[in-house]
């Protein structure tokens, strides 16, 4: 325990630490905010791999604090040193989870199990043809093949991690098929961890009043990212809140008697509620929130350097790690003018973040909320 004369840690009250190690992905996923055929990263040009001598200096400078750490992308397994960075943190007593699109899994299946990260999140979105429309083709194929490939490997070597984790974002095409993919098409006994989650959205009204604030109150003149999640909620109408219910209901059973984690984002299963979610009726929802703890628990540094305190938003950074440490972003006038903001109100994009469902203390401590 510190004494009350030792000084305050650089990083202290950090629970949760995200690299996005890569802007490029192997696949253009139709739905996907970063490369979908609406998506923000499009337009960027060149595009950014976060430097491994960066890396490791702000991986090491948070490992006293042994938060949670996760990787991101674009596709994190493209990065060159992905299994440097793999063994980093889990050799520096840290867990750490992967989301991936699984298509290099079973390339890299020998070197996931050697390096150990505490856990894999695949995403899929559907049976084979509902997945492959949405994801490319033969993908489904690619993504399960690598998936037997690690799990044997795991199991031959009497190993336990990584665990694996399947992620399903429900969609206007799909929702009527989450039931099928889960207990028809996969094996859930194999798999350690479930996730289904909605399709994050804003209304292009609440993009337009989100770049309003952050533009008079923080000097941000383009927010491209917030751009990528503006959705009609019209599109959404026809979706069948009920079926979906249902059907989430029956897979969070079996996979409670499978002994399988589950997780669902929204939390709360419910039609009622679903039908809110994708109305845009927000503050209706059981799961509507009015404060957000994650800028003082949470960072996360871009494959350009910035630093955000929000998964999906990375328009307003509080700094950049080529330019400073870590630790004097997290204690600087920057961050503290943002928590100061969000003390009072949430953004009004904040309904369209992927953690904004969760409740973040708890989220770290079962595994994190997936993105």
């Amino acid at each position: 325990m510190a004494l009350e004369t030792d000084p305050p840690r650089p990083l202290n009250g950090l629970r949760w630490m995200v690299f996005q190690l890569v802007e490029r992905c192997n696949l253009r996923c139709s739905m996907c905010y970063e490369w979908g055929s609406e998506g923000t990263y499009h337009g960027l040009g060149e595009l950014a791999t976060l430097d491994y001598d960066v890396f490791e200096r702000v991986a090491r400078e948070c490992l006293a604090e042994r938060p949670y750490f996760e990787f991101f992308g674009g596709e994190p397994l493209l990065h060159p040193r992905i299994e440097d960075a793999i063994r980093l943190i889990r050799e520096g007593g840290s867990t750490l989870a992967i989301p991936t699109n699984g298509v290099l899994i079973e390339e890299q299946a020998e070197m996931l199990v050697s390096a150990r990260p505490t856990g894999l999140w695949i995403s899929l979105d559907g049976p084979e043809d509902v997945n492959d429309a949405q994801r490319g083709r033969g993908v489904f194929r690619r993504v399960t093949r690598g998936l037997d490939r690690l799990i044997e490997l795991r199991n031959r070597q009497d190993q336990t991690l990584p665990r694996v984790g399947v992620t399903f974002v429900v969609t206007p095409s799909n929702h009527t098929r989450i039931e099928e993919m889960f207990l028809d098409q996969l094996d859930l006994s194999r798999l350690d961890d479930v996730s289904i989650e909605f399709q994050n959205f804003a209304t292009p009204e609440e993009v337009d009043a989100y770049a309003e604030v952050v533009r008079e109150r923080f000097g941000v003149e383009s927010t491209p990212c917030a751009r990528g999640y503006a959705q009609d909620p019209a599109q959404f109408a026809d979706m069948d809140v009920e079926a979906i219910a249902d059907q989430i209901t029956r897979i969070k059973e079996r996979c409670r008697s499978l002994g399988v984690r589950f997780f669902s984002n929204p939390r709360t299963v419910d039609a009622t509620n679903y039908r809110r979610y994708f109305d845009a009726r927000w503050a209706e929802m059981a799961d509507a929130r009015s404060r957000c703890a994650f800028p003082w628990i949470y960072a996360e540094v871009s494959a350009r350097g910035d630093v955000t305190t929000c998964h999906s938003f990375y328009d307003h950074a509080v700094g950049n790690v080529h330019e400073q440490s870590l630790g004097e972003i997290w204690r600087g006038p920057r961050m503290a003018a943002l928590r100061q903001h969000l003390r009072k109100e949430l953004f009004s994009i904040c309904t369209a973040c992927c953690r904004y469902y969760n409740n973040s203390i708890s989220s770290v401590e079962d595994g994190g909320s997936r993105s």
